[in-house]
This record gives structure tokens, C-alpha cells and sequence, in this order.
């Protein structure tokens, strides 16, 4: 069984980590998804065995409990049993994505403990990133409690953000699957781009044991507990790098139904024509994936109580299945097939007010533009192994397992 990086501090008693946060005020980034392995919340273990001498928690997008869902402010200010919970995601505006100066000059040390889901879109890394800046303003360690990457740590997949495109959903130029764990992106974020700031912080990874990176969270031994509201199985994790694309759009991507971002549908697809179109044009779309017409009526979000139809998408084969261009091939699909019904959704996105949601999901117009027709199919498939070529030639140096 794997043990995190919050197993291995909370079992190594001369642990280097252990022994300077005893007994010093420390702000735990975290949220309700990043348990121990005994079955303790990370709040209540390090709490209980008394790892640090005062505790505040910086809560990420969707709130500490998971519960604020896509886009939705989460909670202010409040208090579990003694521990102070303060959102780093509220307020309408991009200023309340880092934590106050005060908050971290008030701590010793800041401790970042994360389940993440392997896709550049999931915004934990950008909170840490964030947090990662604060504490070199301010002059504060900040030690990073290691996890799993749960779709492995070897595949890396779809097209590199362009620096103009950054955004929260897009901090530094990484492909949409990166394969890296929070540990490697923080030493990645840090050394090779200096927290976009020309300054580093006092960073320290406790890596996990154990993890073999080829691997998939249903082989390490893990309970997977969801760490938003549209991420309920490990399963969501390997099509999200996809079909989160679709939030750009006016097509549901599953939001208010029991199964987001495994499918996509509208009312205004017809299914079966969906994908004889794409088996003709691009057969390789479905490659290592089981492909099924759907049916649903989402219960909140877009299209709500209207019956949408399209696509589920359940990948049988993970060593060819690529959710990103399985994804992208049903969005070209559906502009080509529905010029009078699809639209691309209007800013604002993420605190981004003029740029097109679709770009800046992509991190560039590429996406949009070959979706539109605008290059040939084969065009994202050469971009990709270009990119993916580049990142891992990249990345390489900071990898840790």
C-alpha cells in the first residue's frame, strides 16, 4: 500500500519536516478530500498527535467540504470544532485567490496537503502556486505533504498553455494530462519558473512511499474520497482532462446529473449521427474506449430539467485511451454537425472577463480554431506529440519517483 506524504510525517518521528513544525503556528492548505491511512481526516490526525502547535486551514476552490459547486463562491470565514477555516476562493474577484499577507505572516510555516486529480484545469495546484508565492513575499517555509497522482504519473497528454492565456485554470505552461504529483509541480513551479515572480520560496516536499508512477488509484490500496462536488470516483478522474473542456461551451458536460464529465449531450444532438461521423473522419477518436449513446436531464446548470442526448464515454483500455482527443473529436464533431444549436460559451470564466472561455481552458485559440474546422484532423495529433515530447524532456528533472 502506498503511504502519502501525510502517512510517512505522521509515522517518522525524526522526521526533518516533523521536527521543525513541532510546536510552530501552521496554515494547512488543504480540503476534506486528504485523509490519512488509518482513516483520519489530515485536520484531526496532525491535531491529535500534536505535529504542529497551532492550526488555521486555507480552503481551496469548492470549498474545505467539497460542497461549493463549479464556479460557485465558497464558503467565508468559519470554525471546525477549534480550527479556523479561512476560503481562498470567495469574493467575486481574483484577489482573494491568494491568502491575505497577514494570514501568512501570522504562521511559522505553511503546510500544503492535496488530492489531485492529474489535470492542469483542476485548480489545487494553482491555490498552492498561489500560496507558494505568499510564502516567499513573506519570507515562510511551505512543505508540500506528497499524493498520488491518481490517472499515473507517466502519460502526459493534449496541447501546452501559451503564456498570454494564464489564468487560474492555467498557471504555468503545462499540458492538460501533466503526470506529475503536487510535490513534482510545486519543485517544477519553483525551480524552472520561479513562481512566474522571479522568486522562489523555502520549498520542501515530504514524498510518498511506495508509489510506482505507471499506476492508477484502483492498484494502490487508497480510498479515493471526492475532492469537489464533479469529481465522485477515482473513474472521473481519467475522463475530466476532456470533457471539462465542454465548460466552454454550451454543451452539459454531465454537471447535474450523477455522472459529470463521463459524457456530454445537448438537446439539440443526435447521437448515433455523432459518431458515425467521427468513426468516419477520425477513427482513431475512440481508441481504448467503449462508446454509447446517453440520455439525460441535468438537474441544475445547463439545459436543467431539459432532456439532453449525446454521448458516454467508458474507457476499456487505459495503455490507448486519450481523453483529450476523445473529447476534442466529439467537440469538433458537434460544431460541424450543429451550426444552429451549438454556441461557444461567453466570458466570463475564472475571473476572466474578456478572453473566450474555450481559450482560456485550452491556454491558447488552437483548440477552438481546430475545432471550427480551421486545421486538418491529423494537426492535433502532431501538436500533441510535440508538446507532450517538449513537457517531458521538461519536466524531467524534477520528477521525485
Amino acid at each position: 500500500m502506498v503511504r502519502t506524504g501525510l502517512d510517512v510525517l505522521l509515522h517518522t518521528p525524526d522526521h526533518d519536516a516533523r521536527t521543525f513544525l513541532a510546536g510552530k503556528r501552521v496554515a494547512l492548505v488543504t480540503n476534506y478530500a486528504s485523509f490519512a491511512g488509518d482513516g483520519r481526516r489530515n485536520i484531526d490526525a496532525l491535531v491529535e498527535d500534536k505535529l504542529f502547535g497551532s492550526l488555521v486551514v486555507f480552503g481551496p476552490e469548492h470549498g474545505y467540504w467539497s460542497d461549493g459547486q463549479y464556479m460557485d463562491e465558497s464558503e467565508n470565514e468559519h470554525y471546525d470544532d477549534e480550527v479556523r477555516i479561512v476560503s481562498l476562493y470567495k469574493g467575486g474577484s481574483a484577489h482573494y485567490l491568494f491568502p491575505e499577507p497577514k494570514d501568512v505572516a501570522d504562521v511559522d510555516a505553511l503546510v500544503v496537503d492535496f488530492q489531485d486529480v492529474g489535470t492542469r484545469f483542476y485548480t489545487f495546484y494553482a491555490t498552492m502556486a498561489n500560496c507558494m508565492f505568499a510564502a516567499a513575499a513573506v519570507k515562510r517555509p511551505l512543505f508540500v505533504l506528497d499524493r498520488p497522482n491518481p490517472i499515473n504519473g507517466v502519460d502526459v497528454e493534449g496541447g501546452l498553455l501559451a503564456p498570454p492565456f494564464i489564468s487560474f485554470v492555467g498557471q504555468y505552461p503545462m499540458p492538460i494530462r501533466h503526470g506529475l504529483t503536487m510535490g513534482e509541480m510545486a519543485r517544477w513551479m519553483n525551480e524552472r519558473y520561479r513562481l512566474n515572480s522571479g522568486r522562489s520560496c523555502a520549498l520542501h516536499v515530504v514524498p510518498m512511499a511506495g508509489w510506482d508512477r505507471r499506476a492508477y488509484w484502483d492498484s494502490l490500496g487508497l480510498v479515493f474520497v471526492m475532492p469537489s462536488p464533479n469529481m465522485p470516483t477515482a473513474d472521473t478522474a481519467l475522463t475530466f482532462p476532456g470533457f471539462v473542456y465542454f465548460e466552454g461551451t454550451n454543451v452539459s458536460e454531465g454537471r447535474g446529473t450523477t455522472r459529470p464529465l463521463e459524457q456530454c449531450a445537448a438537446p439539440y444532438i443526435e447521437p448515433e449521427g455523432l459518431i458515425a461521423h467521427l468513426d468516419r473522419e477520425y477513427p482513431r477518436w475512440r481508441a481504448g474506449a467503449y462508446i454509447r449513446p446517453t440520455g439525460f436531464q441535468p438537474g441544475f446548470q445547463k439545459h436543467a430539467g431539459k432532456l439532453c442526448l449525446g454521448v458516454f464515454v467508458h474507457p476499456t483500455d487505459r495503455k490507448v485511451f486519450n481523453p483529450v482527443r476523445t473529447a476534442l473529436a466529439l467537440l469538433r464533431g458537434i460544431v460541424a454537425l450543429y451550426p444552429g444549436g451549438f454556441e461557444w460559451k461567453q466570458p466570463p470564466y475564472e475571473y476572466e472577463t474578456e478572453k473566450l472561455p474555450i481559450d482560456v481552458i485550452s491556454g491558447g485559440p488552437w483548440v477552438r480554431e481546430w475545432a471550427e474546422g480551421r486545421h486538418p484532423w491529423s494537426d492535433y495529433d502532431e501538436k500533441e506529440r510535440a508538446d507532450a515530447a517538449a513537457f517531458q524532456a521538461e519536466r524531467r528533472s524534477y520528477l521525485l519517483y
